[in-house]
């Protein structure tokens, strides 16, 4: 039987072969897929073979032969892909979603990449308030996951001003990542430690970049909020690198193949430093990630030579982000929260007069990959292909 029952036909095959000793797949949408044998091979999981993903796994790579080679292939009764190999006689057994989530050419790998929404304040749409007790059913979580992997953020309703529900709302997206900061207390102060406790405006940047791993997605949670002033302040840094890759190229090259040094003292006794570029590449190009805070840079460790081209290049990024009319203003009233990509999202606020108005805000972070994760067991459970989805990996050092 060389035919699957599946009714997508990204999913249902209808051709298969042995050629030079890969698998070929032919699909009911028509695509040709091509799995060389030792990467198909590697990938068997079998009770024989083990899991890879729990890592209890018997088979090494040095196990297989460096000739291996695909005997013959059918699809069972189960509609999977029943592959046995030359040498060893040993079967192999493949799921078509799986294989076709796994497709190795350039339009497959294309296609997995997930493609976020890039926006600009005018963009249509760009406001999305979901209701955080809706969240416990996983149809809304979902829905909510999705938009925040997509836009970059989400405003929650109904959170209430209640402490806890900051954790509580912030485990819906994975696992809390604890720093030195804890469960961090944005409360204005006379003379306060980090600037985030002033009422001054704050212009557009990036959380802790002074970490190899700063925080992934943020958490603002208002539990009083100022009548005046303290309005929240975004940038979609995807947006503005790729404006800026077609206008600038040269700046762009500069910015995001040239690390920029961040660093943080402070008083309980730490010291931190990182160093990653702005702008941060995935292996093709695309852009994944931004590290940028105009305030907390260290002493830049470039060559001399680059030293005023890679300020120019800085100046006129900042200055895009600095320009008002480039920056989605919004207000988060108290019982709201704030859900954010830290890694795509520039985020600053504007002042307030804090003789006049009260502001607290509590803020968490949880890390990209619980997020991810949250997203794909979501689609594991749907039985979704996008469970395999490509996600940006970050500004990461």
């Amino acid at each position: 039987m060389n035919r699957s029952s599946s009714s997508n036909p990204r999913h249902c095959v209808v051709h298969l072969e042995s050629r030079n000793g890969d698998l070929l797949v032919r699909w009911a949408d028509g695509h040709e897929s091509r799995y060389p044998a030792m990467w198909l091979r590697h990938n068997c999981v079998c009770a024989e073979c083990g899991s890879t993903e729990t890592a209890r796994r018997e088979l090494r790579l040095t196990d297989i032969p460096r000739e291996i080679a695909v005997e013959s292939a059918a699809v069972n009764e189960q509609g999977e892909i029943a592959v046995t190999w030359k040498s060893g006689f040993h079967r192999s057994r493949y799921g078509a979603l799986w294989l076709r989530a796994h497709c190795l050419s350039p339009a497959e790998r294309d296609y997995r990449r997930h493609k976020p929404v890039l926006w600009h304040p005018r963009s249509n749409n760009l406001l999305s308030y979901e209701s955080y007790p809706a969240l416990e059913e996983k149809p809304a979580r979902l829905r909510f996951l999705e938009r925040l992997r997509d836009y970059g953020f989400v405003i929650l309703n109904d959170v209430g001003c209640e402490r806890e529900a900051t954790e509580q709302a912030a485990k819906l997206v994975g696992s809390l990542r604890m720093t030195n900061y804890g469960i961090y207390e944005l409360i204005s102060q006379p003379s306060p430690q980090l600037v985030g406790d002033t009422a001054v405006p704050l212009a557009p940047h990036t959380d802790e970049p002074y970490r190899h791993h700063p925080p992934g997605i943020t958490f603002f949670h208002v539990l009083a909020q100022s009548a005046e002033g303290g309005d929240s302040t975004l940038v979609d840094g995807y947006h503005v690198a790729e404006s800026f890759r077609s206008e600038n190229p040269e700046a762009f090259r500069l910015l995001s193949t040239v690390p920029a040094g961040f660093h943080r003292t402070l008083k309980e006794g730490r010291a931190f430093y990182a160093s990653g570029p702005v702008i941060r590449l995935d292996r093709e190009g695309h852009v994944e990630g931004l590290r940028l805070l105009d305030r907390g840079t260290a002493p830049f460790d470039i060559d001399a030579g680059e030293v005023a081209a890679y300020y120019d290049a800085l100046r006129s990024l900042l200055a895009y982000l600095y320009d008002a009319r480039n920056q989605l203003i919004v207000k988060i009233e108290a019982g709201q929260m704030l859900v954010f990509n830290n890694q795509r999202l520039l985020h600053g606020r504007t002042g307030f007069d804090p003789t006049v108005s009260h502001r607290h805000v509590r803020s968490c972070n949880v890390d990209l990959d619980e997020f991810y994760s949250s997203l794909r067991v979501a689609y594991r459970e749907l039985g979704r292909e996008e469970a395999y989805m490509t996600l940006a990996q970050g500004a990461g050092t």
